[in-house]
């Protein structure tokens, strides 16, 4: 019987471990499983949100700490849910069988956990949600600290960004804080409610013994099983901080998937086919502030294959004109034709694909070189790329890089001076090989003998294509066709060598 007793024994933790190996294993797999199709989601979705939607720190918070936090609820939470669930139920039901009188006493203490429960959760909630926000805040502060490093250093403000990421950083502890308390509290609210029906049950169950209606020995069974009855619900209470603190993580990320994108394709939307790339801007008014226009009634016309410079003051609209044709945006009013198509029928994706951009900032990824330069066309050859950087005239600076075109750029290609960043931007649009060339200043950042070779370069690369330039430098207005001159949101019809502003 001993050996039996004991070999039982062995079995039935060997049984639980392997089953509480594979729940744990299963609850793990769905968990992660599912945050990470949410992760790629939530990054696909982000790439249609309109720049500056949200805080870029924020954003990074949410989804590397809010997912994480999620995946516990999936991964953690929701089995411990499970196991103190049925704990409780099983645990109350063979009391039941026990004594109904004294178990409908021990969990007479439930309803009014329930109550409090209720009255915390919405409180640890809102501290949840403020403790989730600050931090979001602290690490919006630390990415654009670090983008905006050379500013910093520059006008000598260390101190003054380290005296306002303290306050943020005070912020954020205080909301941590505030949430710790409330969870304590809850804690011991519930300990004691527990302490208080344990006690109820026990001095009942002693007068019951007094009175000859129930074993000492009885007693004490049913006093060691309002123990577990009484656990899962300390373990709930002990967890409920960071269930809540999953749930708003995971409210966190749907705030996100819930942002509608400005701009979408309409659901009659067509691909747009090969443009010849005619462009007609009719009567457009757009501002990007409610009754702030930027472009006011504007008209003009760009033949296929015509270069076009645009020139003005700062805020004429220049670069709203591109963000327009690029969609970045729509116009309030009027059109914008491309071949005499409105440009809202076409699919966006298959519209951008035909545009070659070069904007005033050359962003580049952390990433190889070569990479960077194929952004223009996915799958383009080694020799396609070289060519593109060839005509750019950025082929004989990279191979003197260390690894050539195999060298990984530091961060926004921090370790290129601002005219090889240029050239690497101008090679991935040449590389494009689109119809449409839009330009913004794309000889900014370059010395006057490279700005020489670059121009007769892109004289070569324009032809037959219709070119778009934002211009400042008389080299660039000069070897436009034709000059629209912008004041106020207009066009202007005068002399660009009489009128030509900076």
């Amino acid at each position: 019987m001993i050996l039996l007793l004991c070999t039982a024994l062995v079995v039935i933790v060997l049984i639980e471990s392997t089953a509480g190996y594979f729940q744990k294993l299963m609850f793990a797999r769905v968990g992660h499983s599912a945050t990470t199709d949410v992760l790629e989601q939530t990054f696909t979705h982000l790439q249609t949100l309109p720049r500056g939607e949200r805080a870029s720190g924020d954003v990074i918070y949410r989804l590397t700490s809010d997912i994480k936090t999620m995946r516990d609820l999936l991964a953690e939470h929701q089995q411990k849910l499970v196991v103190y669930g049925l704990t409780f139920v099983v645990t109350a039901g063979v009391m039941a069988t026990l004594n109904l009188r004294l178990t409908l006493l021990g969990l007479g203490v439930v309803p009014v956990i329930w109550l409090v429960s209720w009255h915390f959760s919405i409180a640890i909630r809102t501290a949840a949600r403020q403790k989730r926000t600050r931090e979001g805040a602290v690490a919006s502060a630390v990415h654009e600290n670090l983008s905006g490093l050379a500013v910093i250093q520059a006008f000598a403000q260390e101190e003054q960004e380290r005296q306002r990421f303290h306050e943020q950083a005070l912020e954020s502890q205080e909301a941590n804080v505030e949430s710790s308390r409330l969870s304590g509290a809850f804690n011991r609210t519930v300990t004691l409610l527990n302490t208080f029906g344990t006690a109820s049950v026990v001095g009942f169950g002693a007068i019951t013994v007094l009175d000859g209606r129930l074993t000492p020995g009885e007693l004490v069974v049913f006093a060691s099983y309002m123990t577990d009855l009484y656990k899962p619900i300390q373990n709930l209470s002990d967890q409920s901080a960071r269930f809540l603190d999953s749930l708003i993580s995971g409210e966190r990320v749907l705030e996100v998937l819930q942002t509608a994108p400005r701009i979408r394709d309409k659901r009659d939307a067509v691909r747009a086919p090969r443009l010849k790339g005619e462009i007609v801007f009719d009567r457009v008014t757009f501002g990007y502030e409610p009754d702030m226009p930027v472009l006011r009634d504007m008209s003009f016309t760009v033949s296929p294959g015509e270069t076009v410079a645009l020139v003005g003051e700062s805020g004429a609209g220049k670069s709203t004109i591109l963000h327009l044709l690029l969609r970045f945006f729509d116009p309030w009013s009027g059109r914008i034709l491309i071949d005499g198509q409105d440009i809202r029928r076409f699919q966006l994706r298959s519209l951008r694909s035909q545009i070659g951009v070069v904007l005033q900032e050359s962003f580049l990824f952390r990433r190889s070189v070569f990479e960077n330069i194929q952004y223009g066309k996915a799958g383009a050859t080694a020799a396609e790329v070289r060519a593109a950087a060839k005509a750019a005239h950025a082929h004989e600076f990279i191979e003197q890089l260390p690894n050539g075109y195999d060298t990984v750029l530091d961060e926004l290609g921090a370790n290129l001076s601002g005219g090889q960043r240029q050239r690497i931007a101008l090679a991935r649009a040449f590389l494009r090989d689109a119809p449409i060339l839009i330009m913004d200043e794309p000889t900014s950042g370059l010395d006057n003998a490279t700005e020489s070779e670059l121009l007769k370069t892109l004289e070569e690369l324009t032809r037959g294509k219709t070119t778009i330039t934002i211009a400042h430098r008389t080299s660039a207005i000069e070897a436009a066709e034709r000059t629209l001159i912008l004041e106020n949101g207009r066009i202007v019809d005068a002399s660009p060598l009489d009128r030509r502003v900076s």
